[in-house]
């Protein structure tokens, strides 16, 4: 069962209803005989709380009641902001898990332009080569673990800088951010080029997104914790709610026919590299590979002249010793291990 977005938003805009709501609101009227209310006895913000837990409740209650009616197992929660919200995702659970701990599991997904969720048949699997088409990754049930290669895996955050506590990097991300959203409208707009209301939805892309960091400026936890990759999840979902999935795909498209045409020759090009050679060459080109990223600035300038090849990455690297650099160390961990054992030592990225 999917759940709607629970989130209000310019749904006219796509072309559809104003009701796609998930849950509804209720509001609390004093009558003016009510002589034993005071406003003092009750802080505004307790206020609050408990009308978004009552709207929580509400939403896991109606979700629960249809999934018992309908006799479904799994619940949907379409939209975006949960993911970005661990008390709202908490709330929410509690109140899917009050009914039945035991008969419902929930997610959150994207639905809209990627498509609802649809259900894949029990024999597909990895284990007889099942075919996985675009947008269908994400219909799987992945088993989600750590890293191996992390040195401590409990204590490991993706994200590098809280800008909920750095004001300065704060200001920086999203100026940095605010300035690039026009090459992100020309983008869209040439994405679809045989739709005549692309450029007024990438406008309305562009205030909504200009609004959201101008918000931020202000209050930087009004969307929860605040990184740069929740900024650009947060620009993601925009595209994606005014119907622009992906603006870089043909790009992409482009890029990986070109790449695919210099493959066998950078192959040949390894095959004949001593060994500790090689092994330098591919993180090399691992790192190189890496700064083809349309998001950065300085690389967008230089990839907008066409001419800007994977040669051209490489000399842009810094030389070695990198920041940080144990590939010296792995090398002679890998010979000891293998050579040992008296097989060949494979080849490592990373």
């Amino acid at each position: 069962m999917l759940v709607k977005d629970i989130y209000d938003g310019d749904y006219r805009a796509l072309g559809l209803t104003s009701d796609l709501i998930a849950c509804s609101f209720g509001k609390a009227i004093r009558t003016l005989g009510d002589n034993g209310f005071s406003t003092q006895k009750f802080s505004e913000a307790d206020i609050a709380r408990s009308l978004l837990f009552m709207i929580s409740n509400d939403i896991g209650q109606i979700a629960s009641l249809y999934a018992m009616m309908h006799k479904l197992k799994r619940v949907y929660f379409g939209g975006y902001f949960l993911r970005g919200h661990p008390l709202s995702m908490h709330t929410i659970s509690f109140a899917i898990n009050y009914w039945d701990t035991e008969k419902y599991s929930w997610g959150e997904n994207y639905a809209g332009s990627s498509g609802l969720q649809s259900p894949i048949p029990a024999q597909l699997s990895l284990h007889n080569n099942a075919m996985i088409d675009q947008l269908e990754m994400d219909r799987f049930d992945w088993q989600l673990v750590y890293c191996p290669l992390l040195l401590d895996p409990a204590g490991y955050h993706a994200d590098t800088v809280d800008l909920t506590r750095d004001a300065e990097a704060r200001t920086y991300w999203l100026n940095c951010f605010e300035d690039a959203i026009d090459k992100f409208v020309e983008v869209a707009v040439r994405s679809q080029p045989h739709k005549g209301d692309a450029l007024a939805r990438a406008l309305m892309f562009k205030e909504k997104y200009i609004r959201r960091l101008q918000h931020l400026h202000e209050h930087p936890f009004a969307y929860g914790t605040l990184t740069v990759r929740s900024l650009l999840d947060m620009r993601e979902h925009c595209l994606i709610e005014f119907d622009f999935p992906d603006p870089y795909l043909q790009q992409k498209h482009l890029e990986n026919e070109e790449a695919l045409k210099h493959l066998q020759k950078r192959l040949l090009h390894l095959d004949v590299l001593p060994w500790e050679e090689k092994q330098e060459s591919l993180v090399v080109g691992l790192l190189a590979g890496n700064v083809f990223d349309w998001g950065a600035k300085e690389v967008a300038k230089l990839m907008n002249g066409g001419s800007f090849g994977f040669g051209d990455a490489r000399g842009r690297l810094q030389a070695r010793p990198w920041l940080m650099d144990d590939l010296d160390l792995r090398c002679h961990i890998c010979r000891q291990q293998w050579y040992g054992r008296g097989a060949r030592c494979p080849s490592f990225c990373a």
